[in-house]
This record gives structure tokens, sequence and C-alpha cells, in this order.
């Protein structure tokens, strides 16, 4: 088993800064075959800079590194919804080598666990419709709750799925 991964809150210009070099990596590494060049120069521009993710902090996101053996192999963003009682996982992603270990696995579980202590009573997530990532999210205990096609500007639309998962209280 590998070591256990931690989130650590993202709380000042040089950790947005190394979130955003991460971001950069995986979306050019993972999501160039899945949508293609153009669309991953655009949206890494509109919603994966330095700039973008700190404005999204100002906004009420809370960003996280994710560490394991203390070295950072990921990123998050939730944004808790108290009026709706849900959490929103608006990004997880891991770097390649990182994949396939358990480590998503542990990151989910972390967040699970930080919505309950928020009595939120359900996770949700978007992702891309061709993404393989559908099926682990569903092995997971989520679930498919609608399909959404949503204008992000330029010409470039995101086909994916909104996924749900109940938050089961604590005992």
């Amino acid at each position: 088993m590998n070591e256990p991964i931690r989130l650590l809150p993202v709380t000042n210009a040089a950790q947005v800064a190394q979130v955003a070099r991460m971001a950069r990596e995986v979306w050019d590494e993972y999501y160039v075959p899945l949508i293609g060049r153009a669309q991953v120069d655009y949206m890494v521009a509109k919603f994966q800079t330095a700039e973008a993710m700190q404005a999204q902090i100002e906004s009420g996101y809370e960003y996280f590194q994710i560490l394991q053996s203390g070295e950072p192999i990921g990123y998050a963003a939730i944004r808790y919804d108290a009026a709706e009682a849900r959490l929103f996982i608006s990004k997880l992603y891991l770097l390649a080598a990182h994949r396939r270990s358990g480590a998503g696995r542990q990151c989910l579980d972390l967040i699970e666990r930080m919505a309950r202590e928020r009595a939120a009573t359900r996770l949700w997530l978007t992702v891309n419709k061709g993404n393989p990532s559908v099926r682990a999210y569903e092995r997971l205990g989520f679930s498919i709750a609608e399909a959404i096609v949503m204008d992000i500007g330029g010409g470039y639309v995101m086909d994916d799925y909104r996924m749900e998962k109940p938050v089961t209280p604590a005992r």
C-alpha cells in the first residue's frame, strides 16, 4: 500500500503557482487526447492559471495540494453550498504516475469526510462524458444525475455528466 495522502490547504501565492504548474502538466498529458490541444489551451487559460485559481479562492472555493510522502502528487478544489447541503468537487487531478494507485480514492474519502463535517448530504462533480473516470466515479458510489452541455465561451462547450453521491451521516 502506498503512503496515505493528505490534503494541504492552498493559502499563499507560491502554492497557487505550484498548483497552476501542476494543472498545466495534467491537462497537457491527460486532456489533449480527450478534447484536443485548442480546447485544453483555452480551458487552462480560463480556469487553471494561478490568476483564475486565486479568483476562485476569493469567491469561496477551497484549493488543496494532494500530498503523498510530503510531495505534491495532484490538486483538488471544492466549494460547499450550505443552502443546498452539498459539496461540489470542482477539481480532482493527479499526476500521471499517481493515477490508479488508490490516491484518488483516498482523496475522495477525505473530501467526503469534509462534507460530512459540514453536514452536506451529497457530493457532486462534473466529468467529461468521454473521460474514463466516469466508470471510476461510479465504482466509488457516484451515479450520473444528468447530462449537461455548458457553453464556456471561445466556441467551446463542456459535454459532461453531473454525477452525485449521497453522503452518509457520521455515526
